[in-house]
């Protein structure tokens, strides 16, 4: 399954940067071993995506010069483009590496299902849309609640159309936004969540605050000491049968719910 890319045109972009006004530096903080965030997202790239390639896509500002570095020693392809207007960033950078179909992941998001993430690509390609995400509870694309296990396919011919039909700065941040919120405009795709996980508005994985950052590094030593660390149905079923686990997450998305 890992093997089945779409066609040599999709290209996996990872956003990442340093800047952070709720935890500065999240990317590069010790994580799991001597092993921060980004390193290992790239690790899990690295193992599970195959033959779709995949690049990070960071910024020009200083502080993300060591994002840079990282990729370098990893041997990780990298573009370095706007710190706020992400949608440019995407195109630019899908244009340097001449993706035509993108999959947008968030490097902030350490339990992330990559199995899962590259099926919409072969979703998005059949379906024929300008853009395929998991459906979340209330008809919502994942990428808008707290979730943090999967990305979402778009092309880039969408979001060269998005760019020039908008320089609000709510859509040059949120890559995709102005997408679904325009669906008389662009073809949305939307497929169930997999493992029955639509209808989980409890669980919260993408990494935000300190709350979040030793919540999840626990999480992560949990399910390493199991093998797991790339198991969502394990990840689940741990925090399932820890009420603290749980009561840490449900506050987190209580205060940090837009």
């Amino acid at each position: 399954m890992l093997n089945m890319l779409v066609s040599n045109k999709t290209g996996i972009i990872i956003q990442a940067r340093t800047g952070s006004s709720r935890l500065p530096g999240k990317m590069t903080l010790p994580f799991f071993e001597d092993q921060n965030l980004i390193t290992l997202m790239i690790n899990k790239f690295k193992q599970e995506a195959g033959r779709t390639p995949f690049v990070i896509a960071t910024t020009t500002a200083s502080g993300d010069d060591i994002i840079v570095e990282i990729c370098a020693k990893a041997g990780v392809p990298y573009f370095r483009g706007s710190e706020n207007d992400v949608l440019d960033r995407f195109i630019k950078t899908a244009e340097h590496f001449r993706f035509e179909t993108i999959l947008r992941v968030c490097a902030d998001n350490p339990f992330f299902d990559v199995a899962s993430t590259l099926l919409l690509a072969r979703m998005l390609s059949t379906g024929k849309v300008d853009y395929m995400g998991y459906e979340m509870d209330g008809n919502q694309p994942s990428i808008m609640t707290h979730i943090g296990l999967w990305g979402e396919a778009v092309t880039l011919k969408a979001l060269v159309k998005t760019a020039s039909l908008t320089n609000d700065s709510l859509y040059r941040e949120h890559v995709t936004n102005y997408l679904y919120s325009h669906p008389q405009t662009f073809n949305i795709g939307l497929t169930p969540a997999p493992n029955g996980l639509g209808k989980r508005t409890d669980l919260r994985f993408t990494l935000d605050t300190p709350e979040d950052y030793e919540l999840y590094r626990k999480i992560y030593r949990q399910l390493a000491a199991r093998g797991s660390t790339n198991n969502p149905e394990a990840l689940v079923k741990l925090v399932d049968e820890n009420n603290d686990f749980r009561k840490v997450m449900k506050n987190q998305i209580t205060l940090n719910t837009k």
